[in-house]
């Protein structure tokens, strides 16, 4: 009888066994399949599931550590950019980028997703640190569902995550179109799929957002940004994409539209060549809240941009997962068409890098702002700044 009522305890503790699970490793922030293949963020490789009759869990964290140094060599402009006249500016100095920590956790086809930035507390962290807050569902290739805060998908920038930008930062043209709620982190909903499945290299994207930014309590009006995105694979190395994207403003039509075109190819086991470039045109809404003109018109307030970026990639130890790139980005950005100051930066950067996902990377970056007109006291002034800058990632 003792030996029977033992073999009858260990059902519960079976059962309790089985809802055990570990935890892996994964580094993607927007992770979208199948894009370009040396860049792309590592696969799980240590992930264990559960089954628990239709239930299959799986969880997975990442770590992003992203700081910098920086020495302006420009009189009176500090390490951030700004021109001051009072010679009180500190034009050199350590800044933390991105202390980022990621949590996925996935039931069956539905996947959330949390990324917070610890980086964005050493200044006013109001709608700020949270960055990804997210649920998605994925029916098939060809549907997927996602809803919370995310980055709407508009442009060749928004498909990246930060621990694999070919430079430094994001370009200013992604900081300026996500200031106006068509770029960057936003809150509301995505349909996105691939058609590759019926043999068509066809992607789609559909974004609407409240386009007011991440971290609100509410939409800030009854308008919504929709944003469209299609991408298509023009041959084994290249991707040709296009983005367009309306909402209301002030009882206005507003909007923004864009093209982008990517290269990316092994020339030998190693080296590898790739190029990017994009251009956008859209309704800088800040600038029209802004401006005390009365009446004014949505359309006099637009603003637009371009960059290209070539890369050249050199692997020294292939073993060890070791090499070298250079990247040269030219950009050119107008924050108003009409009356307005347009910006051309030259950023050269030379790497080591460690694991072709950039596990880690060491990085001597040349910042060259130039300015159509210089106005004091004011972020809008030329400077020369060079950078090192250092990413460990887990």
């Amino acid at each position: 009888m003792l030996i029977e009522f033992k073999k009858w305890m260990l059902v519960p503790l079976a059962f309790f066994t089985s809802l055990c699970y570990s935890q892996s490793t994964e580094t993607s922030e927007n992770k979208i399949e199948n894009q370009l293949p040396l860049l792309n963020p590592p696969k799980e490789t240590k992930a264990s599931d559960k089954k628990l009759d239709f239930l299959t869990k799986k969880a997975s964290y990442a770590v992003l550590f992203v700081g910098d140094y920086a020495k302006t060599f420009s009189s009176n402009v500090d390490m951030n950019g700004n021109h001051t006249t009072d010679d009180k500016a500190s034009d050199n100095g350590f800044y933390l980028r991105y202390v980022r920590l990621q949590a996925k956790f996935e039931i069956n086809k539905i996947t959330a997703q949390v990324l917070i930035n610890l980086a964005d507390f050493k200044s006013n962290p109001q709608t700020r640190v949270l960055e990804l807050a997210n649920l998605k569902y994925k029916a098939n290739n060809y549907l997927s569902i996602q809803a919370g805060q995310f980055r709407p998908y508009f442009g060749l920038e928004d498909l990246y995550p930060a621990d694999i930008l070919k430079s430094y930062n994001w370009s200013n043209q992604y900081t300026l179109f996500g200031n106006n709620g068509w770029q960057s982190f936003q809150i509301g909903a995505a349909v996105f799929g691939s058609l590759s499945d019926l043999k068509i290299p066809l992607k789609y994207y559909y974004s609407f957002v409240n386009g007011n930014g991440k971290n609100q309590v509410a939409d800030s009006d009854n308008a919504k940004h929709h944003m469209f995105r299609l991408e298509y694979k023009l041959g084994k190395y290249l991707n040709l994409g296009g983005n367009v994207g309306f909402s209301r403003w002030d009882g206005q039509s507003a909007k923004a539209y864009g093209a982008d075109l990517q290269f990316e190819k092994k020339m030998s086991p190693t080296w590898c060549l790739a190029f990017d470039t994009e251009y956008k045109r859209g309704s800088n809404l800040n600038a029209y809240t802004a401006s005390k003109l009365v009446p004014k018109e949505l359309n006099d307030y637009e603003m637009q941009g371009i960059y290209v970026i070539p890369l050249v990639r050199k692997i020294i130890d292939a073993d060890k997962k070791i090499g070298v790139e250079f990247s040269f980005r030219y950009e050119y950005l107008e924050n108003l068409v009409k009356a307005g100051n347009p910006l051309r930066i030259y950023t050269p950067m030379a790497s080591y890098i460690l694991g072709e996902d950039y596990i880690g990377k060491l990085s001597l970056v040349g910042l060259f702002v130039d300015y159509n007109k210089n106005i004091p006291n004011s972020a809008q002034y030329d400077y020369n700044q060079i950078l090192l800058q250092y990413q460990i990632r887990f």
